[in-house]
């Protein structure tokens, strides 16, 4: 009975820390409300657990969540913004303790494994369906700010809200297709669209990023002879691409060339050298960050508003250096943390698509707000359980057939001298 209570609570859970996947036809002050009283609850529920493990990745998520919270001082201290606005604008960051609570209730990994596959098939669905009527906003906002989807880079760009599902739920499937996973050509037909869905938004960074870690997972672990022929078939692939006359393809090179000549005048830099040196008003801020700024409605929101309007500085453009500015040093200490120990613990190959995600991350986290945004949040969380509960499993499970070995030993060394 709890498995199952636990299952419908981590299904409900997902949907409204997605925010709907930001549905226009909803009610905003709903949403609202369910996203705060459900992260608030699930970090209540869960801070009963918050300081009772240790090892493999409780030490940065504890980091991250602590500094996330003390943010909210300095934004009242260095910024004079009230606790309430900081705690309505901090709360979609909130969830991590979550992954303190799936520990607790051993949550098993199949069943995470099944929730993020059932929603990376919805954003699927979702996505192609807002792409077909992109003249009437039902998902997530245009980014031109209008009230429709616009035409940019070549193609109708739709940066569909949720993508940290998406992701995590492509490298399962590229994990499963080489792991002899049954149910294979399900999962060829999703890694495919891993492929289509990233061209289709037109975002370089979700493309490169996608594209970088599918060509490590086929690559690694292969003969020379078919590591040739999967370095000719991406090389070919790329060629093929860049030459063609695909609107979108040509949209991506065109930006890309635009963006390199302006080098350190390239407004993303220079706003990232702004929101790193110059953002943070005193030594405090500059330290535990400034905290979120409730947007255009306290005075800290309301500079940011204009820094946005008036330079285009904004700090979703700027990922890691957006939580330094928020959440500061210890937040970022967290993070580093966290991808060190994505390169150096051991896990399973089964589960090799953990570490997928957090690499994903960390190429991403310069020019993206995958690091922290609501979008990503609860899939960093389930790549995270997962991973720390497949290494402790192993860990223990090593450890007992080391115990076994040493005990059969030993019964042998016993018989022999009798």
């Amino acid at each position: 009975m709890k498995t199952k209570l636990d299952i419908l609570f981590l299904f409900v859970l997902v949907i409204i820390s997605l925010n709907f996947f930001d549905a226009t036809f909803i009610n905003p002050k709903i949403i609202n409300y369910l996203e705060f009283l459900a992260v608030m609850g699930t970090v209540a529920l869960s801070s009963v657990y918050f300081f009772k493990r240790k090892g493999g990745f409780v030490l940065p998520v504890q980091m991250i969540f602590l500094s996330i919270m003390f943010s909210m001082v300095t934004a009242y201290v260095s910024w004079g913004q009230g606790f309430k606005d900081s705690l309505i604008e901090t709360s979609q960051y909130m969830l991590w303790p979550l992954f303190f609570y799936l520990l607790h209730a051993k949550v098993p990994i199949k069943t995470i494994e099944k929730i993020v596959l059932v929603y990376g098939t919805i954003y699927v669905l979702l996505y192609f369906y807002q792409y077909v009527h992109p003249y009437t906003v039902i998902f997530g906002k245009p980014i031109s700010g209008g009230d429709e989807f616009s035409e940019q880079r070549g193609a109708i760009r739709i940066v569909f809200p949720g993508a940290g599902i998406f992701i995590l739920s492509i490298f399962i499937a590229i994990t499963k297709i080489t792991e002899q996973a049954r149910h294979k050509w399900f999962y060829i037909g999703f890694a495919l669209l891993g492929l289509v869905v990233p061209i289709m938004q037109v975002t370089r960074q979700f493309i490169a990023g996608v594209f970088l870690i599918y060509f490590y997972h086929f690559f690694k672990g292969q003969s020379f002879i078919r590591k040739t022929l999967i370095v000719a078939s991406f090389l070919g692939g790329a060629i093929m691409l860049l030459n063609s006359d695909i609107p979108m393809i040509k949209g991506i090179i065109e930006t890309q060339q635009r963006d390199s000549k302006l080098g350190q005048k390239y407004i993303r830099v220079l706003a990232g050298e702004y929101f790193l040196t110059d953002f943070s008003p005193d030594p405090l801020s500059r330290v535990f960050g400034n905290g979120a700024p409730n947007w255009g409605i306290s005075k800290y929101g309301k500079f940011v508003e204009r820094l946005s309007n008036n330079k285009e500085y904004f700090l979703s453009d700027v990922g890691i250096i957006a939580v330094y500015a928020m959440f500061g040093i210890f937040a970022i200490a967290g993070f580093v943390i966290m991808w060190i120990k994505s390169f150096t613990i051991p896990i399973p190959k089964k589960y090799n698509y953990v570490r997928y995600y957090l690499w994903y991350l960390l190429f991403t986290s310069f020019t993206w707000y995958s690091v922290y945004h609501y979008h990503y949040v609860i899939a960093t969380i389930f790549a995270l359980y997962i991973y720390h509960k497949a290494y402790m499993d192993d860990k223990k499970q090593k450890a007992f057939k080391l115990l076994i070995k040493r005990s059969a030993k030993s019964e042998k060394e016993i018989e022999a001298t009798v």
